[in-house]
């Protein structure tokens, strides 16, 4: 077993059965490796890779001659003999005739008499058996077979293409999901941080009611703050649990594995993006859906290739050998062989190989036209991953300054109410705003990293943070 294996099968059982509380911090990386690894669409990717190796390897051995073997054996109820008793054959004198030593009889050799033959002849024993061995190698079908082999090793070109598209997507999938539960637990924590915030109003609002400056009902308001607070924590958490179980279930793993993602991203670098157009025409010379198309034309050109060579004869040269035994009186020879060949072809057969061409050349034609469907469709879709990209680095900028506003209004607001200026819901209005910003900064952050790597998947490279998993 390879070391790859081998650690990916520890990481798994770890995962599996380690404690929610001892969960294994885990990097953006490594969760992409355990996945490329045990997500269900990669696994039926390299099956299918496998499956059609296994088609090229079957078709390849049709090149050369097949060797066929039929043998029999038979135990009959009785042997078969002719009884001829009853027949009556001509007496030869018990001399050596008269040609001599030769015994070449002649008429004056018979004696007139007849007389019956004693012993019955056998014709078949009770047990019989045979052997045949049939050597024979195509010739005219080569062609036919070739084409076929090329069609199955471009299968397999076509399915390693397919399954780099599935790494591709697994990775951005796991990508995505990563960022989505770090942003959840950033949302939890800002949600933590609202209910502490609150919490200390409320104690600052009963320790003015005892003092007498405020009145019941700012105690109150201050409470039910507080309260709602606490739901959206509640919220924040299970959003949690929700996110991690998306991304467990994302690398191959039960949706209760214990998964801690590490957030090493201190502050989010706005990397600098290629203009629209160029983004797009890199998207159309490396994506691997265009070579995809161009593998699918390729095997559109094989096939209608193969149509063609099935109108041909099929001839093969052939040599066979043959033994039966016993040996029986009306088949005295055991052992026999020839070589030769054989020749067929269908003259007429309703058209059914002569439409399969036109089939053919149907599906070339209609694998050239997905080219530029498929051109048009990367185009847009890198467009809109340009555009995502762009408002999103936008958006988090804006959000960072809110943040900073929103901290100051709500210490003034803080300074005030210790003033007697204002009330409790002044100030819980002024943290309402403070935690939106921070949770609006937290969801712009995570975005502007997915926006990212989804443009790097969507232009045919690979995000640099999934450059070492892939």
């Amino acid at each position: 077993m390879s070391a790859t294996k081998i650690t990916f099968a520890a990481l798994t059982v770890s995962l599996l059965t380690a404690h929610p509380a001892a969960a294994e911090p885990m990097t953006l990386a490594k969760c992409i490796d355990v996945a490329l690894h045990g997500n269900p669409d990669i696994t039926s990717a390299n099956l299918e890779v496998e499956a059609t190796t296994a088609q090229r390897k079957s078709a390849r051995g049709a090149f050369g001659p097949r060797l066929h073997m039929d043998a029999g054996i038979q135990r009959w109820d009785s042997p078969l003999s002719a009884n001829f008793a009853d027949m009556l054959i001509p007496v030869v004198n018990t001399g050596l005739g008269k040609n001599g030593l030769n015994n070449q009889l002649t008429k004056s050799d018979f004696t007139g008499q007849l007389a019956p033959l004693a012993q019955p002849i056998e014709l078949r024993a009770q047990t019989t058996w045979s052997a045949s061995v049939t050597l024979a190698q195509p010739i005219s079908s080569l062609w036919t077979i070739n084409e076929g082999y090329a069609l199955r090793k471009m299968g397999v070109d076509l399915a390693g293409l397919q399954r780099k598209v599935a790494r591709r997507d697994v990775a951005f999938q796991v990508t995505e999901a990563y960022y989505r539960v770090l942003q959840a637990m950033r949302m939890a924590d800002v949600a933590q941080k609202s209910v502490e915030n609150i919490d200390a109003q409320v104690k600052r609002a009963q320790s003015f009611f005892r003092a007498g400056t405020v009145g019941r009902n700012d105690v109150l308001r201050a409470e039910l703050g507080l309260a709602a607070a606490k739901q959206r924590l509640i919220q924040a958490n299970g959003g949690v649990e929700l996110a991690r179980g998306q991304l467990a279930r994302l690398m191959g793993l039960p949706p209760e594995s214990p998964i801690d993602p590490v957030d090493s991203m201190t502050d989010v670098a706005v990397t600098p993006m290629l203009p629209a157009t160029q983004a797009e025409d890199r998207a159309v010379a490396d994506r691997l859906e265009i070579k995809e198309i161009a593998a699918q034309t390729e095997l559109a050109r094989a096939s209608e290739s193969l149509a063609k060579s099935k109108m041909l004869p099929q001839i093969n040269a052939v040599a066979n050998y043959t033994h039966s035994s016993p040996a029986t009186m009306f088949a005295p020879k055991q052992d026999i062989w020839f070589i030769g060949g054989t020749a067929s072809w269908d003259i007429w057969e309703g058209g059914g190989t002569y439409y399969g061409i036109d089939e053919a050349k149907a599906r070339l034609a209609q694998a050239l036209s997905a080219r530029r469907k498929a051109e048009d469709g990367i185009r847009l879709e890198t467009r809109s991953a340009h555009v995502n990209a762009t408002t999103a680095s936008e958006a988090l900028t804006v959000a960072r300054d809110a943040v900073a506003q929103a901290e100051e209004n709500f210490r003034i607001e803080q300074k005030r109410y210790e003033s007697g200026d204002n009330t409790s819901f002044d100030v819980l209005d002024a943290e309402n705003q403070l935690t939106t910003a921070r949770g609006q900064l937290q969801a712009a952050t995570y975005d502007s990293l997915i926006a990212q790597s989804n443009l790097a998947r969507a232009i045919g490279q690979q995000s640099p943070i999934q450059g070492s998993a892939l």
